[in-house]
């Protein structure tokens, strides 16, 4: 996984519905390795959203409304740092291209276009607060979700994949709530209770199941004395 997460937070984790979660920044399920050499000459961004990408994701459509224009400079913020870190094709997104899927209080999410490529950025109160990438895909097939624990709990959002529009999410206690996803299959649900899992189902059957248990904090020896 690859990605940057500038909010203050104790500990992140981010995971691909499907895929159990792993400590890291703000990130999605990044299957690209990259080439053996390294690459010299960065790409260059898109100019247009890629037809697939659009079709899949109709947000990306739509014509920029002057409330997301204002926060694009964070959007930009964000990617540029996610291009500096490379292996997730990140430099062909293009953040003029941006469109909000989510917004909750002064938090929002928006999905930006790339070359195979889609990255979702996080933003709080007009400012970056962090993003990752993952071959369009596997977003638009499995979704991807980000856990952030916050003081108090734990806030998470994501896409669902295409066709499921709520899920299902457990937490600690055995306690089940459903969410609903907006009409860009995003989801945002906050709980005070640690998360373990999340479920959506598929109008042609079947099921994604992911877990949102975070692993252990890496352990810390104690100073000399």
């Amino acid at each position: 996984m690859s990605g940057v997460r500038r909010k203050p937070t104790y500990l992140v984790a981010a995971v691909a519905i499907g895929v159990a979660a792993s400590a890291g920044g703000f990130a999605l399920a990044d299957e690209s390795r990259g080439d053996a050499n390294p690459q010299t000459t960065p790409p260059e961004s898109i100019q247009q959203v890629p037809a697939g990408i659009a079709a899949a994701f109709p947000a990306l459509r739509r014509a920029l409304d002057p409330s997301e224009a204002r926060q694009l400079p964070a959007v930009a913020q964000v990617m540029s740092m996610l291009a500096s870190q490379g292996g997730s094709n990140a430099g062909t997104a293009n953040s003029g291209l941006a469109r909000r899927i989510s917004q909750a209080g002064e938090d929002a999410e928006y999905l930006v276009p790339g070359n195979e490529v889609l990255c979702i950025v996080s933003i709080t109160a007009g400012r970056a607060t962090g993003g990752g990438c993952a071959p369009a895909p596997s977003v638009e097939a499995e979704g991807t979700t980000s856990l952030t624990v916050l003081p108090g709990g734990y806030e998470l959002t994501g896409i669902l994949p295409r066709g499921a529009t709520d899920a299902s999410i457990t937490n600690a206690l055995g306690d089940t709530a459903t969410v609903a996803a907006n009409e860009n299959r995003a989801v945002h649900f906050f709980s005070p209770v640690p998360l373990v899992r999340l479920v959506c189902d598929l109008p042609a059957g079947g099921r994604h199941v992911g877990s949102l248990a975070l692993p252990p904090p890496p352990h810390v020896p104690p100073p000399a004395g």
